[in-house]
């Protein structure tokens, strides 16, 4: 036995040595000097590959996650929110224009493996649905429900008001044995049609500019496939033990996309029965648990990817099939390898890795047994020439590196390459850490993404922004649980439900001349429960409504209290501070800071209107709806109005508190008081230096909306009819942003004012 045992062990042993010698032929045959390793690495520094970034990139993510969830559970959806990809990787780089990728997890249904016995159910509405791997192709299942007869009668009255399975039960289950199809997923969106239509699919998923949205159910059961990650041999140094005990309680996702139809992997004649297994929480988990080193080394691959193979080969030798080969590559080498001196050749780790799989025709999955992610990708002819290629990458690695443009890296690694002074630190004067904490103020992702609200309510949407109102302000009374330090963000979109709900009542106000008393009423006690929360935007919010309403009496009142709370806002607010002076050690107190105190401190220094809400601004103000159409993106289409800031009225809360109250007392003939709001709002916009971003791609924007700021200030000195000084005003704002400015229509009004004058 004890032979037998040895036996067993020797073998093992040689097993695992095995990887390693890939590892040692690039070492000992492809050599690069560390000083190149480190000019190198400090390069990826500035590009955002760096530890403050990626740590702030993730928790911005991860509060994203929770904030959408509590957005939708205040809605009474029960479905969580994930966040997966580079974005919250902290593996991408501006120049990447990477897509954020959401998933959706649709709790109202309960699965479980057909090798189990049927859950017993917390309550009578879920759906209970069997997964089945039986006959399937690897990494796919077929799922069946159980007594559907029975589970519609439970859900007779509930499917009118749940959206998550109003579609499920309309669904004829006579045919295919009960068997679902993937299809059902796509039946559930909760989107206008204009929206609906400008949606993409792709696999799983469906994206709607820049955001990549996937449907889901989730099993809280391994599969036996993937129990492949936590039972083959390896080295033994990573993934730890702590990490894989923890991926093994987090299930997997089932997403509705079936087998390609371009291989004969699949067993039954219908693809669109099939469904996917997703181990993307085991991946992420992975990911995070790994050194900034690694994810240097796979950012680098990534830029060769889409530069060198993705003009020809596109997605079908993906960014997981580097990250496969990542996974593979750390897994199979020393952890000592893995050093900012060594970067040069853990590039070639991972290249030899995909190599040796290109070569196999096979590139295995990390998680799961018996995947081969070639499969319907890359065709037979192909894989000798990839591998040719290769080939030659790895063995002039430093000659391809120098000769990326993304994020001109190459120039700026040939730059520091020639630099003869001391290594310096992360951060400079345009260092990525400002840049991610400035991107943040101009809100990446906003955790109220909900698409319904982007038109303009009717008389029948009115209702139900009520009712919706009522439902989450009950939900946010009640106990949260682990959500509870994310409360603020159902403060928030009371806040944006007010001023949807106050819009529609102005509006049909201004179509039918005549006040519809108890909407406004309830509009006045709509915003009254959302200040609470005591965040400045949120007072804003209602006095730029009591302006545009014309009770400029109580606007007075609260422009008094607002300015009050500006002043003390400024002391502690790091925001602020950021705009007046962009340090380095603010945007890394910033960084550090909990996620309730940036956003509290981001919404009470700026504010944002949509469409829907126009009617609660100014008439001058309006046209800023309208900047987008003027001037080009460099990226056409890559984002949609309601994932950009082009279609909305962005303002700075202190300009835009001064510019009503002039507009408030020269209606009320309060002379003194306009001029000081005039002086006022000049000042401030001197104070604070306009910090000019440029992007990867070439688009010029301001985080503090001076653009905007500019254009208030010239509509006072139009209606001062110094019109001189407003021409300025509009000249000068054109000039630091020509490109999506609403300046521009204000100089094409002031130049139709002259041609009338001399024309008569």
């Amino acid at each position: 036995m004890d032979h037998n045992r040895l036996s067993k062990q020797q073998k093992t042993t040689t097993k695992d040595k095995k990887p390693w010698k890939a590892a040692h032929y690039v070492e000992t045959n492809l050599t690069d000097n560390k000083e190149i390793s480190e000019i190198l690495s400090r390069a990826l520094d500035d590009l955002a590959v760096n530890e403050h970034v990626i740590q702030f990139r993730r928790k911005i993510m991860l509060s994203s996650e929770s904030e959408l969830t509590l957005t939708h559970k205040g809605f009474g959806r029960n479905k969580r929110t994930y966040i997966f990809g580079s974005q919250i990787e902290g593996t991408s780089t501006i120049g990447m224009m990477s897509d954020v990728d959401i998933l959706y997890r649709f709790d109202t249904f309960c699965l479980f493996l057909d090798s189990e016995n049927p859950p017993i159910q917390p309550h009578d509405h879920q759906i209970v649905i069997k997964v089945s791997t039986s006959g399937c192709a690897p990494q796919f299942c077929v799922l069946k429900r159980i007594e559907p007869s029975t589970l519609a009668r439970r859900f007779q009255n509930l499917v009118l008001n749940t959206i998550d399975i109003a579609d499920f039960f309309r669904w004829d289950w006579t045919n295919h044995d009960g068997r679902i199809p993937n299809t059902v997923m796509f039946d559930i969106q909760n989107l206008t049609p204009e929206i609906f239509r400008q949606a993409t699919r792709h696999g799983p998923a469906k994206r709607y500019g820049n955001i990549v949205h996937v449907n889901a159910w989730n099993c809280k059961s391994l599969p036996e496939q993937c129990k492949f990650v936590f039972e083959r041999p390896r080295p033994g140094h990573w993934p730890s033990e702590k990490t894989l005990k923890k991926a093994k309680t987090y299930g997997v996702f089932i997403v509705p996309q079936g087998t390609p139809k371009s291989t004969n992997i699949c067993t039954y004649d219908y693809c669109d029965y099939q469904w996917r297994i997703s181990t993307n929480l085991t991946e992420r988990l992975f990911m995070f648990s790994l050194d900034t080193i690694h994810l240097k080394a796979y950012v680098l691959t990534k830029m060769i990817r889409k530069e060198l193979f993705g003009p020809e080969y596109r997605d079908r030798l993906s960014t997981f099939h580097f990250k496969t080969a990542f996974f593979f590559a750390v897994e199979n080498n020393r952890s000592d390898l893995w050093r900012e001196d060594n970067l040069i050749n853990c590039v070639k780790y991972i290249l030899a890795t995909l190599r040796r799989f290109l070569m196999r025709h096979n590139c295995p999955h990390f998680t799961i047994e018996n995947v081969n992610l070639f499969d319907g990708k890359i065709e037979r002819h192909e894989f000798q020439k990839l591998v040719q290629t290769l080939k030659y990458v790895i063995n002039s690695l430093r000659t391809t590196i120098e000769h990326i443009q993304m994020d001109n890296l190459g120039n700026t690694f040939y730059e520091l390459s020639t630099r003869t002074n001391e290594r310096s630190t992360y951060c400079t004067n345009d260092s990525s850490l400002l840049h991610y904490v400035f991107n943040y103020f101009e809100g990446a992702i906003n955790a109220v993404f909900e698409t319904e609200f982007l038109v303009p309510p009717d008389n029948a949407r009115k209702d139900s922004l009520k009712n919706e109102f009522t439902s989450v302000k009950t939900y946010s009374c009640a106990s949260l649980g682990k959500y509870q330090k994310y409360a603020y963000v159902l403060h928030d979109v009371m806040s944006r439900m007010a001023s949807f709900f106050a819009s529609a009542c102005l509006e049909q106000k201004a179509e039918e001349h005549e006040l519809d008393r108890d909407s406004i009423n309830k509009a006045r006690h709509m915003y009254e429960q959302t200040l609470e929360a005591d965040i400045i935007g949120t007072y804003m919010r209602y006095a730029s409504f009591l302006f545009c309403n014309g009770e400029f009496d109580e606007a007075c009142t609260y422009f008094d209290l607002i300015e009050k709370k500006i002043k003390e806002d400024k002391k502690c607010n790091l925001i602020y501070q950021l705009l007046v002076s962009q340090s380095e050690l603010l945007a890394v107190k910033i960084a550090k800071q909990s996620s309730e105190q940036s956003f509290k401190q981001r919404w009470s220094v700026f504010l944002l209107f949509r469409r829907a809400e126009s009617m609660c601004v100014p008439v001058f103000l309006r046209c800023e709806l309208y900047r987008g159409r003027f001037g080009t993106l460099t990226f056409p289409d890559y984002l949609l109005p309601f994932c950009s800031n082009d279609e909305c009225i962005c303002v700075q809360i202190e300009p835009y508190l001064y510019y009503l109250q002039y507009l408030t007392y020269k209606l009320l003939n309060q002379e003194p008081k306009r001029t000081e709001a005039l002086m006022k709002l000049f000042k401030c916009i001197t104070l604070i230096e306009p910090r000019q971003f440029i992007s990867s791609e070439g688009d010029i924007f301001f985080i503090s909306h001076s653009d905007t700021s500019l254009n208030m200030l010239g509509h006072c000195f139009e209606l001062e009819q110094n019109l001189k000084m407003a021409w300025v005003m509009y000249a000068t704002s054109a000039k630091m942003l020509p490109q999506r400015n609403a300046a521009v229509l204000h100089i094409i009004r002031l130049l139709w004012q002259v041609y009338q004058r001399l024309r008569f």
